[in-house]
C-alpha cells in the first residue's frame, strides 16, 4: 500500500458520518422502480446519483431506453493521474425492492434510522449502500486533491428489481461510453465462515433457466363426482410430470442434462474446504435439513452443480374450505440454476422435448419461457482478482475468500458477450442483512470497509497489469 493510499483510506475514516449523511439522504428518495406510482421518485434517484458524480467532475449522462434511466458517468483525462491506466467500469442500481408489508418495519422504510451501529432503510444494502462506498472511495480521492489511479466509469441503472429489462439495450446503444478493461460490482455478500464474515472475491456465477408450463384439458373446470375418473385431470398429470424431473438420487433426469457440466478439480475442493463453511450457519433458521444430489457437498450444490426447482403449482380450486372440481388446467413454474459450461439455449431446447414426450391424455401443454441468462466465471488465476486480493488483504489484514455464488445476476453475462468483460464481484453485505425484506439494514462498519476496499482497489488495478 503506498502512502497515498493509506492516506485516502485515513480520509474516509475521518469523513465517515459525512458519508453516511450523504447514503442516508440518498436512502430517503422511495426509487421503486416494479411500481409506476414511484416513477417520479425513481427519476429522482437517478437525478441525486448523476448530480453527485457530476459535482466530483465526472461527464455524465441519463439514458433512458424506454425505461427507467440509467446514469453512466466517465472519469475525464484530467482526474486521472496515469493516461495509459485501465479503466474501470463499476455497476449498480439505485432502484429499490417495494417496502411492504410496512406494518413489520421498526421505522419507516424511507425515513433512514441507525441503531446499533447500523443504517435501517429499504436498500440500505441493496445496492444504494454497496454503490455507494464506491462513489465514497472515488471522493476520497478527489477530496485529498490526487488524481484517480484508474480510468473510471459508473453504471447506475433503475430497473435491475424489475429484471433490467431495457438494460440489454443500453449496451448495445452506448457500447462506446461502457468500453473499459475491467467491470467491478457490489451486490453481493461478504463470506461467513466459522471464524466470522470477511470479504469476499465472487469469481463465478450460475446461469438461469425459467418456465412457466400450463397444461390445458377440459374447457372448464368439471364436477370431479360427475367426470372424475373418465378424462384427464391436469392437476394430477402436472404434478406427475414435475415428479419426474428428478431420479431418486436427487439428478435430473432429462436426457444429455449433464454432459456439459464441468467437473470440480481437488484444487478447488480444498480451496472450498479450507474456507470453514458453516452448514449449520447456512440454513440458519429456515427450518430444513440438506438434502440433494447424490455424492456431493451442500457448497458444491450450490456452487458448481446444475439445479432443477419446482418454484409454484398451481390451479384448479386454491381457496379455503372443499370444491370437488377438475380443473380446466394446471400449471407449474419450473426454473434450472446452471454452473459454468451450460449453454441455457440447449437446456431450453432439451427441457421443452422431455415435456412434450409424456403422455397427457390429451391435454395441451402451454409452454413459456421467461427468460435465461448464462453462467459466468472469471479465471481465478486472472491478474484482476491478484490485484483485488492484494487490494482487499491491505485494507482488512488477511486475503479475501475466493468462492462461486449459486445465484444469478444476469448483467453479468451481458458484460461478458456485449463487452467483452469479465467481472468481479466484490461484496459487503450479509445474508442477515433483511435485503428484500423489512427492516433492511446495512452495518456502518462495514459501509466503511467497502469504501476503504474499493479505495485500495483503484490503486492496485492501476499496476494489475
Amino acid at each position: 500500500m503506498t502512502n497515498n493510499t493509506q492516506s485516502i483510506l485515513d480520509h474516509l475514516a475521518a469523513d465517515h458520518d459525512a458519508a453516511t449523511q450523504r447514503l442516508r439522504d440518498l436512502l430517503t428518495i422511495p426509487s421503486v422502480s416494479t411500481d409506476p406510482a414511484y416513477a417520479g421518485d425513481v427519476k429522482r434517484a437517478a437525478d441525486w446519483i448523476e448530480h453527485d458524480l457530476k459535482q466530483l467532475g465526472f461527464e455524465t449522462r441519463q439514458i433512458a431506453e424506454g425505461g427507467h434511466p440509467a446514469v453512466i458517468a466517465r472519469s475525464t483525462d484530467a482526474m486521472v493521474g496515469d493516461a495509459s491506466a485501465p479503466r474501470v467500469l463499476f455497476y449498480g442500481h439505485y432502484d429499490v425492492q417495494p417496502p411492504d408489508p410496512l406494518e413489520l418495519w421498526t421505522t419507516p422504510p424511507f425515513e433512514p434510522a441507525v441503531r446499533d451501529g447500523k443504517v435501517y432503510a429499504r436498500g440500505a444494502c441493496d445496492d444504494k449502500g454497496q454503490v455507494m462506498t464506491f462513489i465514497e472511495a472515488v471522493r476520497a480521492y478527489l477530496a485529498n486533491g490526487h488524481r484517480l489511479p484508474c480510468h473510471v466509469t459508473l453504471l447506475v441503472e433503475g430497473e435491475e428489481e424489475c429484471g433490467s429489462v431495457t438494460l440489454p439495450e443500453v449496451l448495445d446503444q452506448h457500447a462506446d461510453l461502457l468500453e473499459a478493461d475491467l467491470c467491478v460490482i457490489s451486490d453481493t455478500s461478504m463470506w461467513e465462515g466459522k471464524e466470522g464474515a470477511t470479504p469476499a472475491i465472487t469469481y463465478a456465477l450460475r446461469g438461469l433457466v425459467y418456465f412457466d408450463l400450463k397444461l390445458h384439458g377440459p374447457s372448464r373446470d368439471l364436477h370431479s363426482g360427475v367426470y372424475g375418473g373418465t378424462l384427464a385431470n391436469p392437476a394430477n398429470l402436472i404434478a406427475r410430470v414435475m415428479g419426474k424431473l428428478l431420479d431418486d438420487d436427487n439428478r435430473v433426469t432429462i436426457p444429455g442434462f449433464y454432459d456439459e457440466v464441468a467437473a470440480l478439480n481437488d484444487e478447488e475442493r480444498a480451496d472450498w474446504q479450507a474456507l470453514g463453511f458453516d452448514e449449520a450457519q447456512y440454513l440458519g433458521d429456515v427450518g430444513a435439513q440438506p438434502f440433494g444430489e447424490a455424492g456431493y457437498s451442500t457448497l458444491e450444490r450450490r456452487w458448481a452443480r446444475p439445479s432443477c426447482d419446482v418454484n409454484g403449482l398451481y390451479g384448479g380450486y386454491m381457496g379455503e374450505g372443499a370444491k370437488t372440481v377438475i380443473p380446466s388446467f394446471a400449471g407449474a413454474k419450473v426454473s434450472f440454476r446452471i454452473p459454468a459450461n451450460m449453454d441455457p439455449r440447449k437446456l431450453a431446447a432439451a427441457f421443452e422435448q422431455w415435456i412434450r414426450k409424456h403422455d397427457v391424455g390429451g391435454c395441451r401443454w402451454e409452454i413459456t419461457q421467461h427468460g435465461e441468462a448464462f453462467p459466468v466465471a472469471t479465471p481465478t488465476d486472472s491478474p484482476w482478482v491478484a490485484a483485488a486480493s492484494r487490494a482487499i488483504e491491505s485494507v482488512v489484514g488477511r486475503a479475501p475468500a475466493l468462492m462461486r455464488e449459486g445465484a444469478t445476476i444476469p448483467v453479468v453475462a451481458d458484460f461478458k458477450t456485449k463487452l467483452g468483460l469479465d467481472t468481479l464481484l466484490i461484496g459487503f453485505g450479509l445474508n442477515s442483512d433483511n435485503i428484500h425484506s423489512p427492516d433492511e439494514h446495512f452495518a456502518l462498519d462495514r459501509f466503511l470497509l467497502g469504501c476503504q476496499c474499493h479505495a485500495a482497489l483503484l490503486d492496485s488495478l492501476a499496476s494489475a497489469n
